[in-house]
């Protein structure tokens, strides 16, 4: 606490009573606050009458990595207080989510902010997120275009992703609900969907005809989506499953964004900057 040379001359000539009434108590909250308590009136008057026109002023600064707050004329008992915060960052780049590099080409609509679900079928996380991604789909921002996309990073994978694409051309409109009754037979009923005979036997119990699921697997557009699959697994750099992926520039996961309610905290943080 600094005083002015007049203020020190005024406070030699009272008396230790006095003195010790009309001194102010600043009260430090934490680093970035401080509050003055008002002097009583009776001592303020006695202050007064004796220093006159004596203006004493306390000037208090704290710097702080946090901000700055000062505190002035005190001969008034008014306290100004100014606060500067920096908002504390919440998610960290390379901690809670990783840049891509280079991009991934996205083909979402014009002004549409693209995520992505990279899954795979026998994954046990990903059947566990299925609720909170029908969720997140349900009531995700006008302006994000959200795909699943079946993971190809080894053979296992690459043969549940076809399929998945099967499912997916079988029901274009979703009101069949093929890729939630493969997950739902794979994880609930233990069925192993590995081979061409397996997988064409499970459709044909969802009324799929043999004609119908042949010319799903003989079109241009299944393999178009395998090849796109194939792209965003390798562009992507995953390493597991699964991952979420904003506009081809930024991967996240449940692990590494803290929890699912991070993680979809985490989303849609970087979709709402990609809109900008």
């Amino acid at each position: 606490m600094k005083f002015k040379s007049s203020t020190k001359g005024l406070f030699s000539r009272l008396s230790a009573s006095l003195l010790a009434a009309s001194l102010l108590v600043l009260v430090a909250c934490n680093e970035t606050t401080a509050i003055a308590e008002q002097a009583d009136k009776e001592v303020k008057t006695a202050v007064q009458e004796t220093a006159k026109n004596v203006e004493t002023k306390v000037v208090k600064a704290t710097d702080s990595a946090e901000g700055k707050i000062v505190l002035a004329d005190a001969s008034t008992a008014k306290t100004k207080t100014v606060v500067e915060k920096k908002p504390a960052m919440k998610f960290i780049e390379g901690t809670h989510y990783f840049e891509i590099f280079p991009e991934i080409n996205t083909d979402a609509p014009a002004g549409k902010v693209e995520v992505i679900e990279l899954m795979w079928l026998g994954c046990p996380h990903c059947y566990k997120l299925e609720g909170r991604i029908e969720e997140y789909r349900k009531n995700k921002p006008d302006y994000v275009d959200f795909k699943q996309v079946p993971a190809m990073l080894n053979p296992v994978w690459s043969k549940d992703a076809e399929t998945f694409y099967i499912a997916d051309l079988l029901d274009v409109s979703g009101k069949k609900k093929l890729i939630n009754k493969v997950f739902h037979a794979i994880h609930e009923q233990g069925r192993r969907l590995k081979n061409e005979g397996a997988v064409k036997r499970f459709f044909e119990q969802m009324g799929v005809s043999e004609d119908e699921y042949n010319n799903v697997k003989n079109s241009m557009a299944y393999k178009a989506k395998l090849n796109r699959a194939r792209q965003i697994s390798i562009g992507s750099q995953a390493t597991s499953v699964p991952t979420l992926i904003i506009n081809g520039k930024y991967r996240t996961s449940v692990y590494t964004a803290g929890g699912e309610d991070k993680l979809f905290e985490l989303v849609n943080m970087l979709t709402e900057k990609e809109k900008k």
